[in-house]
């Protein structure tokens, strides 16, 4: 309930304002209807690791193991089943202290969002995730000069 009601503010306070361009409804549409997916995942999965950590007694770090382990074979067996790996090879051969650094970033950002939920709880993680979605979006708007149409 708590996550619907996040979802449903945000998406009132993102789908203000007017467009004016004939195709920026329907973008404007989809774009909602993507951030209202984005945050109903985020809400869910932040509950269910709540769930997972509170009665299975699970730690924050293992369950980030097994979530990882978990990502990692889905990628992997994607990769074959898609005829990429050796694209992917060539990519990680190219690309290989971005990638390290982009890792690096995620894995401590995961981090951050495993304790936040064993501590506190998912409301507060999800909470915390949705400021750091509007704070992202203020600070596109300033130092790029996006418009913004007053509502």
């Amino acid at each position: 309930l708590n996550v619907s009601v996040i979802v449903l503010g945000v998406a009132l306070f993102m789908g203000g304002g007017s467009s004016t361009s004939k195709g920026g409804s329907a973008a404007s549409l989809a774009g909602l209807a993507l951030l209202s997916l984005s945050l109903c995942f985020d809400g869910g999965t932040g509950a269910y690791e709540d769930k997972l950590m509170r009665k299975s007694h699970v730690g924050p770090f293992t369950l980030m193991f097994n979530i990882q382990l978990c990502k990692s074979i889905l990628s992997g067996v994607g990769l074959i089943v898609l005829n990429q790996a050796g694209s992917f090879v060539r990519m990680v051969n190219s690309l290989g202290l971005v990638l390290l650094g982009l890792g690096l970033s995620g894995a401590m950002g995961q981090v951050f969002i495993f304790v936040t939920i064993s501590k506190f709880g998912a409301l507060t993680c999800s909470i915390i995730g949705l400021a750091r979605k509007v704070t992202t979006l203020a600070a596109s708007i300033y130092v790029y000069g996006h418009p913004v149409n007053a509502m």
